[in-house]
């Protein structure tokens, strides 16, 4: 079936307006990008996300005004439309996004800081968890190997014990014994 000059024109403003429509898009592809910044592999995506929407877009718009062919007038109908926004409308919102994004930074760093000391505390907290933990199951640490190494382990936690009863008075004791020692 043939398509009129009508049908073809029409088709040819429709993806005018489809361009204009794909601009606005990739704009706000571009400000989540320029806000959150996240790098290269970020930048990938976002443009494989949207040259996959756009590709659909111009697929399915052809399903509708074209009978599911997909011409070259309609292609160039939808490039033109794209730069069009993109020279005139795409300029003024990048003068906008300046402000916007410088915002949007401050907040998010603020946001970055506070998360990376809360998981540093916690990290901290479940070290210390599991270091005494390790301590009493001895998972981390050195396997004794024979009854030899376990009396050895042995007697060194009761040592321990026994300085920790043995120095438990005042910090005036302490540095008297340690004098002590010294001599």
């Amino acid at each position: 079936m043939e398509l009129t000059f009508t049908q073809q024109s029409t088709a040819f403003l429709f993806s005018l307006l489809l361009g204009l429509f794909l601009g606005a898009f990739y704009e706000a592809f571009r400000l989540l990008r320029l806000c959150f910044n996240f790098g290269k592999a970020g930048t990938i995506i976002s443009d494989i996300l949207f040259m996959l929407c756009s590709s659909v877009s111009v697929f399915l718009f052809s399903l509708a005004f074209l009978l599911g062919f997909v011409r070259i007038y309609v292609i160039a109908g939808c490039f033109t439309g794209f730069l069009f926004f993109k020279l005139t409308v795409g300029r003024i919102l990048a003068k906008i996004y300046c402000p916007v994004i410088s915002f949007v930074r401050k907040i998010s760093r603020k946001i970055r800081k506070k998360i990376k000391i809360f998981t540093k505390k916690l990290l901290k907290n479940g070290y210390k968890i599991l270091y005494n933990i390790s301590k009493k199951i001895r998972i981390f640490g050195k396997v004794p190997q024979s009854a030899a190494d376990d009396i050895r382990v042995m007697d060194s936690n009761e040592k321990e014990k026994h300085s920790v009863k043995k120095f438990s008075g005042s910090s005036k004791s302490r540095k008297q014994h340690n004098k002590g020692n010294k001599a």
